[in-house]
């Protein structure tokens, strides 16, 4: 008998530091779930700017499905919502409550194109500002009167100079902004690429009846040339397209002592909303600071010239001396006239969007300008 109650106490004893165990260790896991929930309540509900930029475009969509009436059309482009609206009607929480700054405010602007509406979001806060890249470039670059920079010539803003910031960081390959055209779409040129194989070849290689020989037709609109580049788009950049913009190819012929640098003689014969192209001749004359560059005959043209780097080139405007010869740039960077069907670098042109935004870099080498 007093062994069964021996027995009994112990089993007592153990169940009830048993029960003392789990019951400090249900506290202790309490403990730290309440601190998780307050830690979260506290900084979980905190996203990035970009992210907010997100919610915003989406807390629009949202408005404007139950408002149809606002939405953008062809008689009215553009529609800005201000984040207040967004607020007012229960689609967006309060700015503050999404981000560790409490002096945001923000709109969206909705864009009617192509029978579709395009949603940006714009953010004003104490450490952030959404900003285009257009927008960046013209704070970036004071219009220089000497020295390298960026230039007002022919209603454009031209950079020139042996070493401008104008270097961009698109799809992982290293361009050069050449300018800001007319229409303020951000024209650049390759500089570097991986894809260094596909690049190279003939600017047209067709039977030349002048020549009797494959010496290639010097019409850029027929050319090889374009057909290649036109893949190398697809293979390359189909993906970017809404980063992208369409542009006008002025292909032109020009004659060795031409002086005209307008673009005039190159835009007198046009391809119309082409996706990629070559560089015309006057945009290379264009860049060099030499007042004796002229013509294409001046070898004072590959002087503070930022286009010159250490590889043969062609452009994409032909000799009217013949209907074989096309300009290339040497490795120099002197113009010369050659057969279209001779081997060279297709150092090819595309233009990004005049609305795409700025993500950073400053336009050097080593700190290159980033869109988003």
């Amino acid at each position: 008998m007093q062994d069964l109650i021996e027995k009994i106490k112990s089993v007592y004893v153990n169940n009830k530091q048993k029960v003392y165990m789990f019951g400090s260790l249900a506290f202790v896991m309490l403990i730290i779930i309440i601190t998780i929930a307050v830690t979260l309540k506290i900084i979980g509900t905190k996203i990035s700017y970009e992210k907010l930029e997100g919610k915003m475009e989406n807390a629009t969509r949202a408005y404007l499905s139950e408002h149809p009436e606002e939405n953008p059309s062809s008689t009215n482009p553009t529609v800005v919502i201000e984040d207040k609206i967004l607020i007012e009607g229960k689609y967006l929480k309060e700015l503050k409550k999404y981000v560790k700054d409490d002096s945001c405010t923000g709109k969206v602007m909705v864009d009617y194109e192509n029978a579709s509406y395009k949603y940006q979001a714009y953010l004003t806060c104490k450490n952030y500002k959404t900003e285009k890249m257009l927008e960046v470039l013209k704070k970036n670059n004071t219009i220089a009167q000497t020295g390298d920079g960026l230039y007002e010539m022919n209603n454009e803003l031209v950079y020139r100079g042996d070493n401008p910031n104008n270097y961009v960081l698109f799809n992982n390959e290293l361009w050069r902004i050449v300018k800001i055209d007319k229409d303020n779409k951000i024209k650049m040129i390759l500089t570097e690429t991986e894809n260094k194989n596909e690049i190279y070849g003939t600017w047209d290689d067709r039977y030349n009846t002048e020549k009797g020989s494959s010496y290639g037709i010097n019409n850029f609109a027929l050319s090889r040339a374009l057909v290649n580049l036109q893949k190398i788009y697809e293979n390359h950049y189909a993906n970017s397209q809404e980063l992208l913009a369409k542009y006008d190819l002025c292909y032109g012929k020009r004659s060795d002592d031409s002086v005209f640098k307008d673009g005039s003689l190159e835009c007198n014969e046009v391809l119309r909303e082409q996706k990629i192209g070559l560089l015309p001749l006057y945009d290379y004359m264009n860049a060099s600071l030499d007042a004796l560059c002229q013509t294409p005959n001046n070898k004072e043209c590959q002087n503070y010239n930022y286009l010159v780097d250490g590889q043969s080139w062609w452009t994409m405007t032909a000799n009217q001396k013949s209907t074989y010869h096309v300009y290339r740039i040497h490795s120099s960077g002197k113009i010369e006239s050659d057969n279209a069907s001779s081997k060279k670098t297709l150092r090819y042109v595309l233009a990004l969007n005049p609305d795409v935004l700025y993500q950073s870099g400053n336009g050097t080498k080593k700190d290159p300008y980033v869109v988003r």
